[in-house]
């Protein structure tokens, strides 16, 4: 029987492991986690997403969000605009500073991507890819199970 704890325990120290390094590569760029992960998602969107869209995808409170834009917005890597569906709403859209900052951010996850995989076996990937996937259909298809409480 596999030790499910210990997979569970590896899982999440390698994803906080390879961010860590991600984010080693980019501070001397000024990117910070917050920084190089919107500018990203941005970029995967095509380069425009409703702002509470982006919030939802990075994991972030609208608040915090907002400040994060403000700072992105400053630097002129991003623009806010009012949602062409919705007045209420707005959308983020990356300008070409910030194009140019997320083709350094994908040299840098390319290059940590190679540096991390270096000598695994592309069969061994395809079938670990195949296992993350199944768990994130696991994860989006679960509802949260109500607590078994134990008497102490």
């Amino acid at each position: 029987m596999p030790d499910l704890l210990a997979f569970e325990l590896s899982l999440v120290e390698l994803a906080h492991k390879w961010r860590r390094v991600v984010d080693d590569e980019l501070r001397p760029f000024g990117l910070s986690q917050a920084t190089w992960r919107t500018l990203y998602f941005i970029s995967r969107t095509g380069g425009e997403i409703p702002q509470k869209d982006l919030a939802f995808a990075i994991g972030i409170e609208g608040p915090s969000l907002v400040h994060l834009l403000d700072q992105l917005e400053g630097a002129g890597l991003i623009e806010r605009r009012v949602s062409s569906t919705d007045r209420r709403a707005k959308s983020v859209h990356l300008l070409d500073k910030g194009s140019e900052q997320v083709a350094l951010i994908q040299d840098v996850l390319s290059e940590v991507r190679h540096r991390l995989l270096d000598a695994i076996d592309p069969a061994q990937l395809e079938s670990c890819r195949q296992v993350f996937v199944q768990i994130l259909d696991n994860a989006e298809n679960t509802k949260p199970a109500q607590m078994v409480t134990r008497d102490v």
